[in-house]
């Protein structure tokens, strides 16, 4: 069942570069994706190994359900009844394609798998590096006001950067003691993301701050402390307010009254007016549409179709609705919105239940997974993060990873005890 040295070694590589790549090099993530993959279905050639991993299948099946229940419910619309475009399954598809690289990851030694902490360290600095770059080269700004890089816009650019921070910060063991190489390097990584973040101007992603700190913080032994919890939240209270008080945070917030206060004459010509109609348009379709929806990736032309009845304005017409859960609604219907939730719950509870798990190493890697679904979901209220190719790859790929750390590191422990008797 084991593999060799080597295998184990090119996927660790791949785990790490997946995560230090994601917002460097476009595609990035998607590569060692796919390699993971085809090494995971090579791996389940042989019956020993398929037989481990049928056992894997069934303890983590509300996993692999939840993971699954999406692109099914999607295919079946594209395929069978026709609706929806067959480019929106592409996306979907990495959520069930990565169960089979969950089950081999499983075997993996967990020291192995926690490596991917280097990822999000890496990730985040490089992160901060080109948000340096930036500053310093002002007229290569993809969006005046706006950080981004090359290949997507601010939003999920923010939203990323700012997941990786803290997923690197929260990366430090919840027992063993950290020496200080590694604690300034995390540090330094989350100063990153969150620099990144504050520049990107994504405002929906700092709605994502408190349930990522509390995430990043909880199950820590020094946090049991009553004076530990003051300092922590004097200084998360001074850092909140020194931010708050910069100008780019003063606008962003300014013109959220601004824009709900035209919404409210009637002019939707603003960031919030546009969201606010679309989600308002995006619910009506889904009345129109209850069961199964108007098929995904058709939510524009479902607009336009409203738009051309007069009920609504033909600017909202969009191909998401900036905000996961109506989209499904719109696109979807009850089922497809059923198996999003799936999705969340499947994966949240998978890593909910592990997180006061007496080995650090599994709880640690719980915590992680709750930063990660957490964010996603929140990040999720003000952006379509499946749909895009990149974020739905990283979901994917670094839950299964995480699960699989937790995983191999209960079967190491088993082996152990059984060792000792």
């Amino acid at each position: 069942m084991n593999p060799n040295r080597f295998i184990i070694w090119v996927n660790t590589i791949a785990i790490i570069l997946s995560a230090t790549l994601i917002l460097s090099i476009q595609g990035g993530t998607g590569y060692c994706f796919f390699a993971i993959l085809a090494i995971a279905l090579t791996h389940l050639v042989i019956a020993e190994n398929r037989r481990y991993a049928l056992t894997m299948l069934q303890t983590y099946r509300f996993y692999a359900v939840g993971m699954s229940a999406l692109p099914v419910v999607i295919t079946l619309q594209i395929l069978l009844l026709h609706e929806g475009r067959l480019a929106a399954l592409d996306p979907m598809l990495r959520l069930v394609f990565v169960i089979p690289s969950f089950l081999f990851l499983t075997s993996l030694p967990a020291h192995f798998l926690r490596r991917i902490e280097w990822g999000f360290v890496a990730g985040a600095l490089l992160t901060g590096v080109w948000v340096l770059y930036m500053l310093v080269n002002p007229g290569a700004w993809q969006q005046p006001g706006r950080l981004s890089n090359t290949f997507t816009n601010p939003i999920p650019f923010g939203d990323t950067a700012l997941l990786l921070g803290f997923l690197a910060f929260a990366s430090i063991d919840r027992g063993n003691s950290v020496d200080g190489l590694e604690l300034s390097l995390k540090i330094l990584a989350l100063l990153a993301g969150c620099l990144a973040s504050y520049f990107s101007g994504s405002r929906g992603g700092w709605i994502a701050l408190p349930w990522l700190i509390w995430a990043t913080v909880s199950g820590r032994r020094w946090m049991l402390s009553i004076r530990s919890r003051i300092v922590i939240g004097a200084v998360l209270a001074s850092c909140l307010i020194a931010t708050s008080m910069t100008p780019l945070i003063r606008e962003r917030f300014k013109e959220i009254g601004t824009d709900l206060y035209k919404f409210k004459q009637g002019q939707v010509m603003t960031s919030t007016g546009q969201r606010l109609a679309l989600w308002r348009a995006s619910l009506q379709i889904f009345v129109e549409h209850p069961i199964l929806g108007v098929g995904k990736g058709h939510l524009k032309p479902a607009l336009i179709i409203l738009a051309n009845h007069g009920k609504a304005s033909r600017i909202i017409a969009n191909e998401h609705a900036h905000n996961e859960l109506l989209s499904m609604l719109a696109e979807t219907g009850i089922f497809g919105t059923i198996s999003l939730l799936l999705l969340y719950v499947g994966t949240f509870l998978s890593f909910w239940r592990e997180r006061k798990h007496n080995n650090t190493t599994i709880s640690t890697a719980a915590y992680l997974g709750l930063v990660l679904v957490g964010g996603t979901v929140i990040f999720g209220l003000t952006i379509d993060v499946l749909p895009i190719v990149m974020n739905a790859t990283f979901f994917a790929l670094i839950s299964a990873v995480l699960l699989a750390t937790i995983a191999s590191q209960k079967r190491e422990l088993a082996s152990l005890n059984d060792d000792t008797r």
